[in-house]
């Protein structure tokens, strides 16, 4: 299995990798606290469904790690397989680029992942105890497996933005606590409890992304922010289209306020990961999937409704054969990402600093839309 460097990452820390035929899994190194928020989030659903589906996890081989800008796979560099576990199961040893990837689907994980962990338990079998644990090993790292979210887009416009006011968690140092409170208080974080950490937009002239540093996003002052908006809803769509984008992610907003409104956490220096088609022809094709998709349901649903009460058991089956989860060309995402600092608060209410962020974004965008794009129907 090769590893390949993150290609869309905007912001975050180095060396965040991908793996699969599309690069379609990202290989995050992470700490414990990341990792339990991911698997406690199974019983928070309606925050879980803003997050990237989570695969598991595996350990890395940090020396080999360092070879995967490389783009060789670990027979041509001769060294042994990069990932040694896989949630805990032992995979050095039998792992190879050339293995076959499988035909099922486990627990949602696409095939490739899939295979790597049907091939871990099954070279384990009795004999090993085949149990989750946390390398101590200095030269590896442990890794979060997570969906690209990128993936399905042609080209992406991708834009990192940072929520909330306190972006230290309460065990940081005092140290810590001073440097990101003095982060806070001169950015757009204290104010609007959000900042443009980093971003790329695709310009179809140059076929070549324009990307912005987190030195730009951390320039920006509550005068020229809207400005920041503005240069990330800057590929060259046509105004309609542009006007599409922005009122998706009001409405993406606006639903993920009344998520979190309702949940007891802290999240500190989380980010809504925000995508966009930035290529005309993709765009455009998204859109006609994205209708083909709803009338195929209006279909279904009808075809249901017409022969209710007369199907047997293996009609029901047939119908369960048409895949939902294909991916196809998006036009417009939105993810909560990084819980490096983020727990679960029983008791404590919602995170005040997070809905000022969502609701300072709505307003910005809504700016845009009535400033820049205003409906003349």
């Amino acid at each position: 299995m090769k590893l390949n460097p993150l290609q869309n990452q905007v912001g975050g820390h180095d060396g965040v990798l991908s793996m699969g035929e599309e690069n379609e899994i990202i290989v995050k190194p992470s700490l414990p606290q990341e990792h339990h928020f991911y698997e406690e989030a199974v019983l928070h659903p309606e925050l879980q469904s803003w997050m990237p589906a989570y695969y598991g996890s595996l350990t890395l081989t940090r020396s080999l790690q360092e070879h995967s800008s490389t783009g060789l796979s670990e027979e041509a560099l001769g060294a042994a397989p990069t990932i040694t576990a896989l949630n805990g199961y032992p995979v050095t040893g039998f792992m190879s680029a050339d293995q076959d990837q499988g035909e099922e689907h486990q627990q949602g994980l696409p095939s490739s992942a899939a295979a790597l962990l049907q091939q871990a338990y099954d070279h384990g079998g009795e004999e090993v105890q085949l149990q989750a644990s946390k390398s101590t090993d200095p030269d590896e790292d442990e890794c979060l497996c997570l969906e690209n979210v990128s993936h399905g887009f042609k080209k992406a416009c991708i834009l990192d933005l940072k929520l909330g006011i306190q972006l230290y968690d309460d065990n940081a140092s005092d140290a810590k606590k001073a440097r990101l409170g003095a982060v806070s208080d001169n950015t757009t974080s204290g104010n609007f409890g959000i900042r443009l950490t980093g971003f790329q937009v695709y310009d179809s002239a140059k076929d070549d992304f324009t990307k912005y540093s987190k030195d730009y996003g951390k320039s920006l002052t509550e005068n020229t922010i809207l400005d920041g908006f503005r240069a990330f809803f800057s590929a060259q769509l046509g105004p309609e289209r542009m006007r599409l984008v922005i009122e998706r992610f009001v409405n993406d907003l606006a639903d993920f306020l009344s998520t979190i409104q309702t949940q007891e956490v802290r999240m500190r220096s989380s980010s809504l990961l925000m995508m966009y088609e930035g290529d005309v022809e993709a765009f455009d094709e998204g859109l006609v999937m994205e209708q083909e998709k709803i009338n195929a349901a209006v279909t279904r649903a009808k075809a249901h409704l017409e022969k209710d009460g007369e199907k047997t058991d293996d009609e029901d089956d047939d119908d369960d054969d048409y895949d939902d989860d294909e991916v196809s060309q998006k036009v417009t995402d939105m993810r909560l990402i990084d819980f490096a600092h983020s727990t679960f608060t029983p008791g404590m209410g919602p995170d005040e600093g997070v809905v000022l962020g969502v609701k300072s974004a709505m307003m910005f965008f809504d700016r845009l839309l009535q400033e820049d794009y205003p409906d003349e129907a």
